[in-house]
């Protein structure tokens, strides 16, 4: 502890050098072999022999102590650098020393030979330049440093709840959509752009047309953005997190920070103005409930604990459940069983408005504080599902199912991809990552069928049964990664089909063997694409519009116009609607009509500037000549005066 407290006195007045050097040292690392040398030292040092390290040969960092040297010619190469210390009779361990850097590291097997020669080196006079030599700060030393600077800083770093859960809360909701309108007029204008720089040797017709307004810059028409018919309590589904709040106390809610950043205080989301007010009834009673328990919550750093999270569902039909997830690492069957007994007798003594309809637990004994999305649970009581109604159709909901969390808000969206799609009596559609089935079977009576594949077990048995719900026999689910079951599925469709497809993909987007299936398949000549996470939606719109090539062959598709739907109103996230359509020579005569109806409006809105700039000289010269004629009068006026008198 002498030596660290030591080392960090000493390299108090230098973080900064050390951050840049361990900066760079990183992106080497990642990008660049750096050649280590490793001396055998003798009796006398000049007779050292120096060898290139192998995989035989490592001495760990955690062992060495090293200095930094600065002011060494930049040119200077490693071999260069070691012959220096050689003549110098310095008996380095390892060394580092980077071309185009003036630093140059130095590593000892100890801290007296360090400390020795950080005397030595410091000022000695190379050519013109005298060299400075400071402790290298380990990074065993660094990140204890950086832990406890986040510990002291913590208190003034902690945000509200408020700024965690709905950080625009306090923006006026007008100027919320206009700043997501923003954030997609750059989305789409990245889209077009980024494509482009992917289609250098096979460039799509519609970007070969010269970007003169920022409304050429995107990649297809924007509409104006849909707001959500309800700001207020409009979340049907929210995970809580069960954790301990700044008093230590058992607390029901959110997390004030990121486990990675140290921070695991849990506060009250009361008075977040997104979740619904059944949901966060349930949510305090639960709460009062953890509080007398005498199991403590899931500490994130010790990974002990027992208590970990609670999802609550409520929707409009008056149906809720809630799951509830623990830690059973070391418990027996027996204290498990007796576990859900208990919880199963709280919910059931709650007064009847409180009641749940469903309650379900899930086992989870990770260290990630997200459990794989397919983790299953047991219904302890009620059924393993709810219903929600969308568009007139009832849909069923188990807990392991997505669902859109503003269900008013949801039908505005899936109206537009339905008008969007265009379907027909003749339309095979293909609903990629499904759901469950929420899409597809409100356009079931206008299409021919409709083909689902979904990943989640749950969200397939939904689909299922919410088709024979709805009185749908024109629809078939497949379960399974869209990446694994679609090429293959594709393969077996009459391409005498008109096909069309929707996609609605998890933040991360669709996977590649998707897009390339997708690109392929001919047949399918439109495809309405709805993005929750446009950072995803970008990179797949370069695989779907991009020009052919090797890696994505089939016919490219051009985006025509977009939508955005605010499902998540006080907070930054939106959802946007694109249209895909695959490219054909109408597709010239439609850029083109385009091109016409732009440079029409630019046209006009010239003539316009320029008419309103005639107008403007028209009136200024009239004035001008008033003002003339005004002092001519005058001046008359005047000469009149002088012969009276």
């Amino acid at each position: 502890m002498e030596t660290t407290n030591a080392i960090a006195d000493t390299t108090t007045n230098n973080n900064n050098n050390n951050e840049e050097i361990n900066k760079v040292e990183k992106d080497i690392n990642n990008e660049q072999p750096i050649t280590t040398t490793t001396t055998t030292t003798n009796t006398d040092l000049n007779e050292n022999k120096q060898e290139e390290s192998t995989d035989k040969i490592h001495v760990p960092n955690s062992t060495l102590f090293s200095l930094v040297l600065f002011n060494l010619p930049k040119y200077m190469d490693l071999k260069k650098f070691n012959k220096f210390l050689e003549q110098n009779k310095v008996p380095y361990k390892k060394t580092k020393k980077i071309v185009k850097e003036s630093f140059g590291v130095i590593s000892f097997d100890s801290v007296e030979v360090r400390d020795k020669f950080l005397e030595k080196l410091n000022g000695f006079e190379m050519g013109t330049k005298k060299l400075k030599c400071e402790i290298k700060e380990e990074k065993a030393d660094r990140m204890k440093r950086k832990f406890n600077e986040q510990n002291d800083d913590r208190e003034s770093k902690l945000k509200t709840i408020e700024e965690i859960v709905c950080p625009w809360y306090n923006i006026p909701y007008e100027e919320q959509l206009q700043k997501k309108k923003e954030q997609i007029i750059n989305i789409l204008i990245n889209i077009k752009s980024e494509t482009r720089k992917d289609s250098l040797h096979n460039l799509p017709f519609w970007l070969e047309r010269r970007d003169k307004t920022r409304e050429e810059k995107m990649c297809c028409p924007l509409e104006e953005i849909i707001a959500s018919p309800t700001i207020q309590n409009y979340r049907n589904k929210a995970q809580y997190t069960i954790g301990l709040d700044e008093n230590n106390v058992p607390c029901v809610g959110f997390a004030l920070g990121r486990t990675g950043n140290g921070v695991t205080i849990v506060a009250d989301p009361s008075n977040a103005p997104l979740i619904s007010t059944r949901s966060n009834e349930i949510r305090r009673l639960f709460n009062d409930y953890i509080i007398s328990h005498p199991r403590k919550p899931f500490d994130k750093n010790t990974h002990e604990g027992f208590w970990r999270q609670l999802t609550v569902r409520d929707f409009s039909t008056g149906e809720s459940m809630a799951t509830v997830q623990f830690n059973h690492k070391g418990l027996s069957e027996e204290e498990i069983n007796k576990e859900k007994d208990n919880l199963k007798k709280f919910f059931e003594s709650l007064p009847a408005d409180k009641q749940l309809t469903s309650l379900s637990i899930q086992l989870y004994d990770g260290i990630s504080n997200a459990a794989p999305v397919d983790l299953p649970t047991e219904t302890i009581m009620g059924p393993n599902y709810i219903h929600e109604k969308l568009l007139g159709y009832t849909f069923r909901v188990s807990p392991n199912a997505f669902f859109q969390v503003n269900t008013k808000a949801t039908e505005l969206l899936y109206s537009k991809v339905l008008e969007w799609a265009g379907v027909s009596e003749n339309t095979h559609l293909l609903d990629v990552c499904c759901g469950t089935g929420t899409i597809g079977q409100c356009a079931s009576k206008k299409v021919k069928c409709i083909t689902g594949l979904e990943i989640s077990p749950d969200a397939i048995t939904d689909s299922i049964s919410n088709a024979q719900l709805n009185n749908i026999t024109n629809a078939e689910y497949t379960l399974g990664k869209a990446e694994d079951t679609l090429p293959s599925m594709l393969t077996k469709f009459s391409k005498d089909e008109e096909f069309i497809g929707i996609v609605d993909p998890p933040r991360s987007g669709l996977h590649n063997d998707v897009l390339k299936a997708i690109r392929s398949f001919e047949p399918m000549k439109k495809l309405v694409y709805v993005s929750c996470n446009q950072k995803s939606l970008v990179q797949d719109s370069i695989k779907l519009c991009k020009g052919i090539s090797k890696a994505m062959k089939g016919t490219p598709f051009i985006p025509t116009k977009a939508i955005a739907f605010d499902l998540f109103p006080h907070t930054d996230l939106v959802e946007l609607v694109v249209l895909f359509e695959r490219y054909n020579e109408d597709s010239d005569k439609k850029l083109n009509k385009e091109d016409g109806e732009i440079q029409e409006a630019n046209s006009k809105n010239n003539n316009n500037n320029n008419k309103d700039i005639n107008e403007d000289d028209k009136k200024r010269k009239r004035e001008d000549d008033g003002n003339t004629n005004n002092n001519e009068n005058n001046e008359n006026n005047s000469n009149k005066e002088i012969k009276l008198e």
